[in-house]
């Protein structure tokens, strides 16, 4: 169980973001793209959303959709190794809506299509650590929450475990520069389904992880977690 702290802070967000969101007659979640631990960031926006009247599409609707609010899923793609996609998306959807808010992400401002994104908009960004608050608030309308995968509903999923699960990642966010152990299981990019992920990490005690989403949904679970970085601050950041 979550200190009673922590779970008035994951409130605090919920609110203040529903709070951005406000009553709109017309309301689009824009899906994204990537692996299970952004579908865990879906899943727990459409918890953030419950009892709501929204549409949801793909990013690849984007260009063909209009209307009046547009709720973009929270990412890490406005840092260096993910960038080329969600700058684009936030200046279409600005084009295509009336009002636009970003979902809580993480922001590297040190790569000019991020930071020339920032400083052009008109949207409600919303950032989920302090790290990349600090970066953001002088470049737009820069607000703080938690990342939505602390909005899902873990009771499910909550069991004891036993054992580790090593889940570091293999991509090139990775920063290891020493070879990947053979016990470890990337299960972001190994495991079919949601479920089976969130089944994968309640199963085990002790997770060793530098996915963030990983790491939260260890948390969540009551899990021990050991984290280390990626090849940029947000682990550690959201950790904090």
């Amino acid at each position: 169980m979550l200190p009673p702290q922590h779970l008035e802070r994951i409130e605090r967000s919920r609110g203040e973001i529903l709070q951005a969101i406000g009553d709109p007659s017309d309301l689009v979640f824009v899906r994204g793209l990537g692996n299970l631990g952004d579908e865990l960031i879906w899943a727990g926006a459409r918890e953030l959303l419950s009892g709501r009247a929204y549409r949801e599409i793909g990013v690849e609707e984007l260009p063909a959709t209009s209307g009046q609010t547009a709720l973009i899923c929270g990412s890490g793609g406005f840092c260096r190794s993910y960038h080329e996609l969600m700058p684009h998306v936030l200046a279409v959807a600005e084009m295509r809506f009336e009002r636009v808010i970003l979902l809580p992400s993480s922001f590297d401002t040190s790569v000019d299509a991020v930071r020339d994104a920032l400083e052009g908009t008109r949207a409600v960004i919303f950032a989920r650590e302090r790290e990349s608050y600090s970066q953001i608030q002088s470049l737009c309308d820069a607000r703080l929450a938690h990342d939505c995968a602390f909005f899902f509903d873990y009771t499910p999923y909550q069991k004891t475990g036993s054992g580790v699960l090593l889940a570091l990642r293999t991509d090139h966010e990775s920063a290891r520069e020493r070879p990947i152990p053979p016990e470890n299981d990337d299960i972001s990019a190994t495991t079919g389904t949601l479920e089976r992920w969130l089944q994968r990490i309640s199963s085990h005690e002790l997770i060793r992880t530098d996915r963030a989403q990983v790491m939260i949904a260890a948390a969540m679970l009551g899990k021990t977690v050991e984290f280390d970085s990626s090849s940029y601050f947000k682990v550690p950041a959201i950790a904090d």
